[in-house]
């Protein structure tokens, strides 16, 4: 029987310590990278302000594979930067899919709620490759799960329900015969 240290993680994430480069794009630029995906000038403006906010900033950040990789996650920070993240955070809801409802325009109840750890982002902040440059590799990424597996479950999973909207249809359509006015439906 193997013990409980023994066991290695299904998977663990790659997390780094890494400076930001996220300053030095202006309104036209993020107008031009966002041109017709529906952003206002007031969300483009907070962008630019969210931006210079991280720029410099030393963060610990992640790269997860159920992602493919693509995008450094925020995964932690120093305490001494807690009201610079929480400053750019809030420049970041100012154009949250779901702002309305949030923090839109109200700092304080955002700082209350950060002050009094309720906060919560409702979504993953990332970053671009060429926004982070990596100062120190913290843990390397651990991937124990057997894709090929996952994959055969996932398979069996859709078979499975396919094989049950097959019975359900087959239920309905003997269910029918007969009188086409009493036709019983489940």
């Amino acid at each position: 029987m193997a013990r409980k240290e023994d066991k290695q993680p299904q998977y663990l994430p790659l997390v780094v310590k890494a400076r930001l480069h996220t300053g030095g794009r202006n309104y036209d630029k993020i107008k031009q990278e966002l041109k017709g995906q529906g952003f206002t000038c007031k969300q483009m403006k907070a962008m630019v302000r969210e931006g210079n906010y991280f720029d410099g900033l030393v963060l610990y950040l992640s790269k997860w594979n159920w992602d493919n990789h693509e995008s450094w996650h925020i995964y932690n920070w120093d305490t001494k930067d807690d009201e610079t993240v929480m400053l750019a955070l809030y420049e970041a809801e100012q154009y949250h899919p779901y702002a309305e409802s949030r923090y839109r325009g109200d700092f304080e109840k955002f700082q209350n709620d950060w002050k009094n750890e309720e906060y919560d982002p409702g979504m993953t902040y990332t970053f671009k490759d060429s926004e982070v440059e990596v100062l120190e590799v913290l843990q390397e990424e651990v991937d124990n799960i057997d894709h090929e597996a996952v994959k055969r479950q996932v398979a069996a999973a859709e078979d499975a329900q396919y094989q049950k909207r097959r019975k359900q249809r087959q239920r309905r359509k003997q269910a029918s015969k007969g009188s086409r006015y009493h036709r019983k439906f489940f």
